[in-house]
């Protein structure tokens, strides 16, 4: 019997234009722009595990460019919120399943990411959360999976992961989870019957 529903994050339930966001944000910032990328591209598995915070980040941003950036949270948050958009159908399913079933969000991403997502309050949609960032785990090592299914007292067989990424969905299988790759809200309503879930 299915107990929980765990839910990546990025290109799920939310989509966000990293490269236009990083754009904008060093334009603003007068920061080169390939410096940005550049930085989150060599740092990406230290941002991601949160070794490397957002503070951190900053930092070195200033280092950089030799001057104080004291606007730099309040212009990555403007340009983050223009940047993203929320799945809402797919939030209305989640809504309908946590009358039934605790869905959580199992996810990798950067504390950047997260400061976005904690303004737009989109973890209160769901029933708990296991971001890499914070966690100092990410998909696919199985303590990340073992993790989620401790915050959702859950067995393996009892668990459904939904994600867009193949190395993430056969990471989780691996362990006896069972798995939608997320392309679209129907396919996922329909591969969630398939499953005997109550949408």
């Amino acid at each position: 019997m299915i107990k929980t529903i765990m839910f990546d994050m990025g290109g799920v339930v939310v989509h966000t234009d990293f490269d236009a966001l990083y754009a904008k944000f060093a334009s603003r910032m007068r920061i080169p722009p390939e410096f940005v990328t550049n930085y989150r591209d060599k740092h990406a598995p230290d941002l991601t595990l949160g070794q490397t915070t957002w503070k951190h980040f900053q930092k070195d941003m200033e280092k950089a460019v030799g001057r104080p950036l004291p606007t730099f949270n309040k212009i990555w948050l403007e340009e983050g919120l223009k940047a993203r958009t929320n799945n809402e159908p797919l939030l209305e399913i989640i809504a309908t399943l946590r009358k039934h079933y605790s869905v959580g969000v199992v996810t990798n991403l950067t504390e950047g990411r997260w400061l976005i997502d904690k303004k737009t309050k989109i973890y209160a949609n769901f029933d708990y959360t296991v971001l890499s960032c914070r966690d100092h785990l990410k998909k696919p090592d199985p303590a990340f999976y073992h993790l989620a299914l401790t915050k959702a007292s859950a067995k393996p067989d009892e668990a459904i992961f939904v994600d867009n990424k193949t190395e993430y969905i056969v990471g989780a299988e691996e362990l006896g989870i069972k798995t939608i790759m997320y392309s679209d809200n129907a396919h996922l309503l329909k591969n969630l019957q398939q499953f005997g879930v109550s949408v």
